[in-house]
């Protein structure tokens, strides 16, 4: 129980204040223990951000997954469009969200190896899944390049949302949109 909730507290804190800023201090006073506590838990800091990592990188990877199969039978544009609409929601609304796009591109140094690893985990999970998707659909362009294509488009929105903010991130999101889509049904 103290472990899930020294996670949780850790999760919100580095979210909100990435790993440099995170501490260990306010995570155990948030969950009512001494800071030399969380060690009988996990040998560092390093070590619970990146359990916490891998945490944030299976939720995403399972949201992506359960919306696919979800909307599987609907055409792109009512599938594709509404999954990108969905990033800008819950990296305001989901800490795991905001924690997982801050580990992505605001890696620690020392941790870049292994935060690079479930990057890509994450990364190429999401291509097949991706091109198995669209596979089922009438494309100019093959299953594959569209789904590498959209995932560029997505990266950018990951961009905006942590340094632009939402208003930015939504022009993104319609521009793009507007040119990937034309790209893959011409």
């Amino acid at each position: 129980m103290t472990k899930e909730k020294i996670i949780q507290a850790a999760l919100l804190n580095f979210s909100e204040h990435g790993y440099s800023g995170g501490s260990l201090a306010q995570i155990a006073e948030e969950v009512g223990i001494r800071k030399q506590s969380i060690y009988t838990y996990f040998k560092s800091k390093d070590a619970l951000y990146l359990t916490i990592s891998k945490q944030a990188m299976e939720a995403e990877l399972l949201f992506a997954k359960e919306f696919i199969a979800k909307y599987q039978q609907l055409p792109v544009e009512k599938v594709l469009l509404p999954f990108l609409q969905s990033f800008q929601e819950r990296f305001e609304t989901i800490a795991e969200t905001k924690f997982f796009m801050r580990s992505i591109f605001l890696m620690p140094q020392h941790l870049e190896q292994q935060l690079s690893e479930q990057t890509y985990i994450y990364l190429d999970e999401l291509e097949r899944l991706f091109t198995d998707y669209l596979k089922a659909q009438t494309l100019s362009v093959s299953a594959n390049d569209a789904a590498i294509g959209f995932l560029a488009l997505l990266d950018s929105l990951y961009v905006e949302m942590l340094y632009g903010g939402s208003e930015r991130c939504e022009r993104r999101l319609q521009a793009g949109w507007t040119i990937f889509y034309r790209g893959i049904k011409s």
